[in-house]
């Protein structure tokens, strides 16, 4: 996961890329049959908020916990889910992360420039955790080529 977050790296990222990344992975949850609320953020601006057919509210609260593990830790929700789950630590326990705020769920990914490191998030909430972060990632690659 460490190879992902180097290798999916922007040499520049705006507004008109947010739109366009974003119709990208509303495009291929759609090709899977999959229903997903899609989020891009950045420096703390929404550029992006969609929610596909079958999503429920919720998924933006989802995507705000996801993001805000991304912020604190720097790697994608997933990689910090697994690597927190190995060593037997938690938000709250080990980080004093309220649960509120915070969750151990796969689909948010840093969204990181090369000349300025990570500058904010691309978000998937609908799907079980490793499906979230699989369609993000697979997304984002297949849009950087």
């Amino acid at each position: 996961m460490q190879q992902e977050e180097q290798e999916l790296v922007w040499d520049t990222f705006n507004s008109g890329t947010a739109l366009q990344l974003g119709l990208h992975l509303v495009q291929e949850a759609k090709r899977r049959s999959q229903a997903v609320t899609i989020d891009i953020t950045l420096k703390g601006h929404r550029l992006f908020l969609h929610a596909m057919e079958g999503t429920h509210p919720d998924n933006e609260n989802w995507i705000r916990r996801k993001n805000n593990v991304v912020n604190h830790f720097g790697s994608s929700s997933w990689h910090t889910a697994l690597r927190l789950r190995s060593e037997n630590k938690t938000l709250e326990q080990d980080y004093q992360l309220n649960d509120s705020d915070y969750v151990l769920a796969g689909g948010a990914f840093p969204l990181i420039l090369k000349e300025e490191g990570q500058v904010g998030t691309i978000t998937i909430s609908g799907l079980p955790d490793e499906e979230d972060h699989d369609l993000v990632t697979t997304g984002i690659r297949s849009f950087l080529k």
